[in-house]
């Protein structure tokens, strides 16, 4: 793991090793989690086990050092690379403003991912996947015809009476919408607000990832549009 100098009290933040994240056993899965979102996760997987909706969490915490591979297997080729519409890229073939502006409709920026806090978690049905889904996290899936159609109806409806609410619901000219992705408001809200672009460009300029002085040019403009862009909840008690 890559040794960054940083504050220890903003590690949480980042996506470094923090006192605040446990390992927690939810739905016979191990999941890593801040402290605080443990209990609430449990009671709204088992809303919706009770709704005869299971689910699996197919993506929880998210270190650094995580994030920086997936971005930098992106930019390189090594994943695959869609426009909004789901539609897969020939990565070699675009320039960097171009991989750029691709890369931020569905990858964060390492530093900036929302999966850094223990906070946020992509989640499915677990009946196709039993039934030999592959899951891919498109919004095919999550439409009215797609095999998570009836767990988006229910998020909809239920989901923010346990605190969660979807980030990335709707399009708001930054991360394309993600109906998967459900976030625990009354934790992630706070760390969201406590940002700092400096030290975002410090871990960022620390770090082995490529093109970075072209990235550190665009980092402000990046928080703005895909980190602070995002939806709120509808029900203002989860504001509380």
């Amino acid at each position: 793991m890559t040794e960054f100098s940083l504050p220890q009290a903003q590690h949480l933040i980042y996506g470094l090793p923090a006192p605040e994240l446990v390992e927690a056993t939810i739905n016979d899965q191990t999941l890593t989690l801040h402290q605080s979102v443990a209990a609430p996760l449990v009671k709204l997987c088992d809303a919706l086990a009770h709704a005869g909706l299971g689910i699996k969490i197919v993506s929880h915490w998210r270190s650094f050092d995580h994030q920086c591979r997936i971005w930098r297997e992106k930019w390189e080729g090594q994943r695959p690379l869609l426009d909004r519409a789901s539609n897969r890229l020939e990565t070699q073939s675009l320039n960097s403003e171009s991989k750029f502006a691709a890369m931020c409709f569905w990858s964060a920026l390492p530093g900036l991912s929302r999966h850094h806090w223990g906070t946020d978690f992509d989640i499915f049905l677990a009946a196709p996947i039993a039934a030999g889904h592959t899951v891919e996290l498109t919004q095919q899936e999550f439409a009215q015809q797609g095999v998570c159609a009836e767990l988006n109806r229910w998020l909809e409806a239920h989901l923010e009476e346990y605190g969660f609410f979807r980030p990335y619901q709707q399009a708001q000219g930054g991360v394309s919408p993600e109906p998967w992705h459900i976030s625990y408001f009354p934790v992630a809200e706070p760390l969201r607000k406590k940002i700092e672009a400096t030290e975002v460009a410090s871990l960022l300029t620390q770090s082995e990832l490529p093109e970075k002085q072209f990235l550190l040019g665009r980092l402000e403009n990046y928080i703005n549009k895909f980190v602070n862009n995002i939806a709120q909840p509808k029900n203002t008690a989860v504001k509380l």
